[in-house]
Order: C-alpha cells, then sequence, then structure tokens
C-alpha cells in the first residue's frame, strides 16, 4: 500500500504539471508592444521622471529668460542693426579716433615749432656774437680767436638743427593738414549718413502714425457704432428699471405731500373766512361806535375825517392834518372788504379826472 501511494503521489504532480501546460497552450500570450507601453506608463509615472521632466521644463525657461535679458540688453544695438545706424556708429567711432590722432599732431607741431624757433633763436645769437667779433677783428686776442671758432662751429651745427626743425614742422603740420582734412570730410560723412537715416526714420515714422491713425478711425468706428449703442441701450435699460422704482416713491411722497397741502389750504382757507368775518364785524361796530369815541384819542378820531368831523372842522385844524399824515405812513393794519377798496379807487379815479379837468379848462381859458 504504501508503494501505491508513493506511485500514486509521484504520478499527481505529473497530472498537474500537464493540465498546466494545457491551459498555457490553450490561452493566447500577451504581446510584446502591451508589455513594453505598460512599462513605459509605469516608468514615467515614477518621481524621478517627473522630477527630470520639472528639470527640463526649469532649463529651457532659464534658457528663454536669458535669452530675453540678452535680447533685452542688445536693444539698442539691435535697432540700430535694424535701422542702419551702426554703420553711422563705425563712422563715429573712426571719427573720434582720427580726433584723438590729430589732437596728437597738432601737439607734434607744437613741438617741432617750438624746437624750430629755439634752434633759430639761438643761430641768431650766435650769429650776431660772431658779428659783434669780425666788427672788431683788429683787436682779436687768442680767446677771441678761440671762441670765434667755436661760435663759427656752433653756428654750422645750429644750421643742421634748424634745417632739421624746419623739415619736421614741415612735415608735422603736413600729417596736422592731412589728418584736418580727413576728420573734415568723416564728419560730413556722418552728417550726411545720419541726413539720409533720419529720411528714412521719418518717412518710417509717417507711415508708423498713419496706421496709428487707421487704427484709431477703426476702433472709434467701433466703439461709436458698435459698443456705444450697446453701453447707451445697457445703461438705458438699468436707469430705467432704476428710474421706475425712483419714480414709483417719488409718486407716493407727491401724494402724501398733495394730501397734507390740501388739507393745510383747507386750514388755511378756514381761517381766512373766519378772519375775514372777524374783520367784517369789527369794521361794522367801529363805525357805528366811531362818534362814542372821540375822546380816547387824537389818532382814533382822525380814523375817519368825514365821520368824526365836518370836512370844515378837518381843514381848520392842522393837528389833525399831521396825524393824518402820519396814519397814511404808518404801519397799522386796516381790514377792508373788496367792495371798499373799489370804492376807493373809482373815488380816486373820480378826483384825478374831476382835478385834470379842472387844470384843462384853466389852461383854455
Amino acid at each position: 500500500m504504501p508503494r501505491i501511494t508513493l506511485r500514486q503521489q509521484l504520478h499527481k504532480p505529473s497530472i498537474a504539471s500537464a493540465n498546466s501546460r494545457c491551459l498555457y497552450s490553450t490561452s493566447p500570450p500577451p504581446s510584446d508592444k502591451d508589455t513594453h507601453t505598460t512599462r513605459e506608463n509605469a516608468a514615467a509615472s515614477l518621481p524621478s521622471a517627473a522630477e527630470s521632466r520639472r528639470s527640463a521644463l526649469n532649463t529651457k525657461f532659464s534658457e528663454a529668460m536669458d535669452r530675453l535679458q540678452a535680447r533685452a540688453l542688445t536693444a539698442s544695438q539691435t535697432l540700430n542693426d535694424v535701422t542702419g545706424y551702426s554703420s553711422i556708429e563705425t563712422i563715429k567711432a573712426d571719427n573720434d579716433a582720427m580726433e584723438r590722432t590729430l589732437g596728437a599732431a597738432q601737439e607734434r607741431v607744437r613741438s617741432a615749432r617750438a624746437a624750430y624757433k629755439t634752434s633759430n633763436t639761438k643761430r641768431a645769437a650766435t650769429q650776431r656774437e660772431v658779428t659783434t667779433l669780425l666788427a672788431r677783428k683788429d683787436t682779436w686776442t687768442p680767446a677771441d680767436l678761440e671762441r670765434f671758432t667755436e661760435l663759427y662751429r656752433t653756428d654750422h651745427v645750429l644750421e643742421g638743427a634748424v634745417a632739421s626743425a624746419q623739415e619736421a614742422l614741415t612735415t608735422a603740420e603736413a600729417d596736422e593738414q592731412g589728418l584736418n582734412q580727413r576728420l573734415n570730410a568723416g564728419i560730413l560723412k556722418r552728417y550726411h549718413e545720419e541726413q539720409i537715416w533720419s529720411d528714412r526714420i521719418r518717412r518710417a515714422s509717417t507711415w508708423g502714425t498713419w496706421g496709428l491713425m487707421g487704427m484709431n478711425f477703426v476702433l472709434f468706428v467701433l466703439l461709436q457704432f458698435f459698443a456705444e449703442p450697446w453701453r447707451r441701450r445697457r445703461l438705458v435699460r438699468g436707469v430705467v428699471e432704476h428710474e421706475g422704482e425712483v419714480l414709483a416713491g417719488v409718486r407716493a411722497e407727491i401724494e402724501a405731500l398733495r394730501t397734507g397741502l390740501e388739507h393745510k389750504m383747507d386750514a388755511a382757507l378756514r381761517s381766512r373766512a373766519e378772519e375775514g368775518e372777524m374783520a367784517t364785524t369789527t369794521t361794522t361796530t367801529t363805525t357805528t361806535t366811531a362818534p362814542e369815541k372821540e375822546g380816547k384819542g387824537e389818532a382814533e378820531t382822525l380814523i375817519g375825517p368825514a365821520q368824526a368831523t365836518t370836512w370844515g372842522e378837518f381843514l381848520q385844524d392842522p393837528a389833525r392834518w399831521r396825524a393824518a399824515a402820519s396814519d397814511l405812513c404808518s404801519e397799522r393794519q386796516v381790514h377792508l372788504r373788496m367792495k371798499d377798496a373799489t370804492t376807493l379807487v373809482l373815488q380816486g379815479a373820480v378826483a384825478g379826472a374831476a382835478i385834470v379837468g379842472s387844470i384843462a379848462v384853466l389852461a383854455a381859458r
């Protein structure tokens, strides 16, 4: 039995391996392309890959910023290259160098001129001394003879020095003149080139100005015919909505004010009617009781001269005139009916007509 069991156990793995081989052979094997894609995705998701990508972006950004900074620093030079001003800058540099060379040449001319003057001065002094010695040739001493010989040799040397100084001065002046002419030619060339460059820039600026004007015109048309109407309609809608709200409030306030004013006007009319009735009653009472108040005061007695006294008595009493005149300009309040006011106006008109008629009759006679 143990032997059979061992054989069975040994036989089972072979059966399992055979089954597994059968299963493996029946399923389709994965393709190499899918495996490679999966590996690439896994590698791309690693932190080191993300860091390398970020480092690459930082490097590109740094390079772009460096290029931008370099271009900003050399913007003027680039502009000069584009507009053609670099050649003018070269001419200016040549003129500056030529000016320095001309300054050195002028310094050499001054030195040569000073040396020439010094040599001439020395030779002239030597010749004067030689002439003096020759003037007293008969009285020469051995020292005078030796001095004459020395002066003769010195004059010969000075003659050569003067010739050399003159030649050096001539050469220096020629160099200075040539450099001066070249510098003048360079300056004229620079001015000529700058004039041409400025004309070209002026033409370009003119076209740029026309372009800006055209762009401004287009913007103006867009704003006036498209943007402004839209903004105006939007603003009007907002204003109308707000105005409706405000008008509703204003109408409510006006109605309240109208109601209050009507109440106040009714009260005022009632008070005026009451005051008019009281004034009428007071006037009637005053007219009835005027003869009884004759002794209470001069002003109250003279209110109505026709009612209190006769016209003759009134005209004969100057005090009453003065009281009546002052009462005409006083601030005393008088309550009159419209009928009384009309009567006073008609009386004044009749009196005026009578006076004017009397004057006309007198003038006619």
